[in-house]
């Protein structure tokens, strides 16, 4: 398939994205999750099911978690259970702040290969900084849960998942980087994660990211999210953009049409449409968005800029 046919009639994604609940155990900072109108809430079997029926066969990676704390979903282990049963080649992978792990969830997760990355938000280089930005978390907690997780994998033999520490962009953590020597040899990988307002709806602690993500940022092309990932909320909204926390552009619900019809509905493509002419600033949530300056791949972007040298030609 060309770029252009896949631009114009795009695949059902790789990467799937689902939330199986509203709740969070901590408030931290940089998140609009106190914010959100949509706190609280609990996605039905059903729901779960039906996304996992629908897509889960379809595509290479799966993540169930979006505006929520996976580690305290009391149903984590069955539905990490029933995405591998469906697809047992899927990559699953988890966001969590690791404050709220259990030995079931570590001895299960490991035992059962349900899990091949574990990416863990942890901002606190010092007890001072984790209070700040992840309140109220026990900090010591957390890097107990840390160890305790690597420990067992290593004493189970196992190579999955994968452990890697994100540390936020922000000049008063990443000036106490050395700190984080302590965790090192408890995770595969430590690396920084660019700081986002939430498409401008939350504060900019990060500034400059540059200095923090190594290259200079990428310019604006249209977002390789609208055809490359698929997310879907605890009631079975679908959504653009991960970070439309609120429901902004609901583009259909998974109990009225499948994925499959969503994925290539009127409002999607009216969407992509919009950013392939560079007309983002029409859309709101995309208008003050700056996860194009890290998050794209270089392909995509070049392809942008070829092309946009050819039209202009």
């Amino acid at each position: 398939m060309s770029m252009e046919e896949f631009l114009e009639n795009p695949p059902f994604p790789k990467f799937l994205q689902f939330e199986t609940a509203t709740t969070c155990n901590a408030h931290c900072l940089m998140c609009p999750h106190s914010k959100m109108k949509r706190r609280g809430q609990r996605a039905t079997w059903g729901t779960i099911g039906k996304i996992i029926q629908e897509a889960v066969h379809k595509v290479d990676l799966v993540c169930p978690f979006l505006m929520q704390e996976p580690l305290i979903e009391p149903r984590l282990i069955p539905i990490l259970a029933n995405i591998k049963v469906r697809n047992p080649n899927v990559e699953t992978v988890l966001y969590t702040n690791m404050n709220a792990l259990t030995d079931e969830q570590t001895s299960k997760i490991i035992d059962y290969d349900l899990l091949n990355e574990l990416h863990i938000s942890f901002y606190g280089p010092t007890s001072e900084l984790y209070k700040k930005w992840q309140p109220p978390l026990d900090r010591n907690q957390t890097i107990e849960n840390i160890k305790k997780f690597h420990t067992y994998r290593q004493q189970r033999g196992k190579r999955l998942p994968q452990i890697l520490i994100h540390v936020l962009g922000v000049p008063e953590i990443f000036k106490e980087w050395k700190a984080y020597e302590e965790l090192a040899p408890y995770a595969d990988g430590i690396a920084i994660v660019q700081y986002d307002t939430f498409h401008g709806n939350m504060h900019d602690y990060g500034g400059d990211q540059t200095r923090f993500m190594g290259t200079m940022p990428a310019p604006r092309t249209p977002c390789q999210k609208l055809w490359k990932s698929l997310n879907v909320h605890f009631d079975g909204n679908v959504v653009p953009c991960c970070i439309d926390y609120d429901d902004e552009n609901v583009m259909g619900n998974i109990h009225h049409n499948t994925l499959e019809e969503i994925w290539t509905n009127d409002k999607f493509q009216k969407m992509r449409n919009l950013h392939m002419q560079g007309r983002w600033n029409e859309i709101p949530m995309c208008k003050n968005c700056i996860v194009h300056e890290y998050q794209f791949s270089k392909d995509w972007i070049v392809y942008w800029l070829n092309r946009e040298v050819t039209v202009k030609s």
